[in-house]
């Protein structure tokens, strides 16, 4: 439970470690630019250090407080709103915030300058005086910007995933480039018959509670998820990443057991269950960005295609889980932890080349055991 955290915890540190990165520096451009614009009134009074450091710091201590509730609070408290309803309240509550950081840090600076309390009412009178002055007005306007672009930012950020936005910043999909990589088809079984007898609507709220429930376990062992298609899901990792700790592996038997542990959630919600297939492989893909109206981030190659086809091939086998010798052979098992058992060569639809397929066993598997919960084996 701990890693778990402690994964969770460092996505949302490391995006408020950017908020406090690119507000600072928009603070002192702000300040910079504002200054160079200005012509005979109270900012060149001031100074521009000082005026900088206002602003700078205003801009730091507002990223710290608003970046932070924001990431950790607000984020989390409309994942189930829409995206409007969340861009225009978390934008809105972001604004009030900047705004108090704003008023108290310009306290501050003003009672240190002065030797003063900061409640003292000179100086209180002096803060609050900077609002009836046009040019503060505008800042408030430009943090306002800056915190409804943000909340754009980090919903695009869980839209592509964890650090795909920066990437994209970069220029690193401009041009197709070649990784090597694991991949993860997950498939839920029966969905055919499943959707029939929920309906379109309650399927559909099926598959949303099945992704969000398995959305932990792919984080707490560093996946990336690239794609839903249909009941499917796709996941991947760079290939440290999936192979550290047997990560790829450990996070198909983590969301076995998680999915294990809500089944009588589903059962009471919906009568049914989920049960899925994975299939596992990794091998060389090209990574770009691709599309003209509609730009998407695709992985493409033999190795998506012959993924699919391991996991289509669950079913034949009777078996939940199948990867290839190709991924078995570098991965390092975590000792008495997983057992694989070899299926067999065979020739996948499509491939010329025979593959040879595995399947593992958990030493410490849990089985759903009715109402009671859950058993190991």
């Amino acid at each position: 439970m701990k890693e778990q955290y402690t994964r969770r915890f460092r996505i949302k540190l490391n995006q408020l470690f950017w908020i406090i990165i690119w507000w600072t520096l928009l603070g002192a451009l702000d300040a910079l630019g504002a200054y160079s614009l200005s012509a005979g009134w109270s900012i060149r009074d001031t100074g521009v250090a000082r005026f900088v450091l206002f602003n700078t710091l205003s801009a730091f201590f507002s990223s710290i407080i608003s970046g932070g509730f924001l990431v950790f609070f607000l984020r989390d408290r409309f994942t189930m709103k829409s995206f409007g309803f969340a861009l225009l309240i978390s934008s809105f509550v972001i604004s009030v915030l900047n705004f108090g950081v704003f008023l108290l840090t310009h306290g501050i600076l003003l009672s240190i300058r002065y030797g003063q309390n900061g409640l003292d009412p000179e100086v209180l009178a002096r803060s609050t005086s900077l609002f009836d002055q046009p040019f503060y007005i505008k800042i408030l306007i430009f943090w306002s910007i800056v915190a409804f672009i943000t909340t754009i930012a980090l919903h695009v950020n869980e839209k592509y995933g964890q650090g795909v936005l920066i990437k994209m910043l970069l220029g690193h999909y401009h041009r197709p480039r070649e990784e090597e990589r694991i991949f993860m088809f997950v498939d839920i079984k029966g969905s055919t018959a499943i959707a029939e007898q929920l309906g379109h609507v309650q399927f559909f709220n099926f598959l949303n509670d099945f992704f969000r429930d398995v959305t932990n376990p792919i984080v707490d062992t560093a996946g990336e998820i690239y794609q839903y298609v249909g009941d499917e899901i796709v996941i991947s990792w760079d290939m440290k990443r999936g192979l550290n700790n047997a990560n790829c592996i450990r996070c198909f038997f983590r969301m076995q057991e998680l999915i294990l542990r809500r089944s009588g959630f589903y059962r009471d919600k919906y009568g049914v269950a989920p049960e899925f297939k994975a299939g596992l492989h990794c091998g060389v893909v090209t990574t770009g960005e691709i599309g003209v109206i509609k730009k998407d981030i695709v992985f493409s190659g033999d190795t998506m295609n012959t993924t699919a086809r391991i996991q289509a091939v669950c079913n034949k086998f009777r078996v939940r889980m199948l990867l290839s010798k190709n991924l078995l052979e570098k991965l390092d098992l975590p000792p008495l932890q997983y057992h694989p058992k070899r299926v067999g060569v065979f020739e996948l639809k499509g491939k010329k080349q025979l593959v040879e397929l595995y399947t593992f066993e958990e030493a410490m598997e849990p089985r759903y055991v009715g109402d009671g919960g859950i058993s190991a084996t």
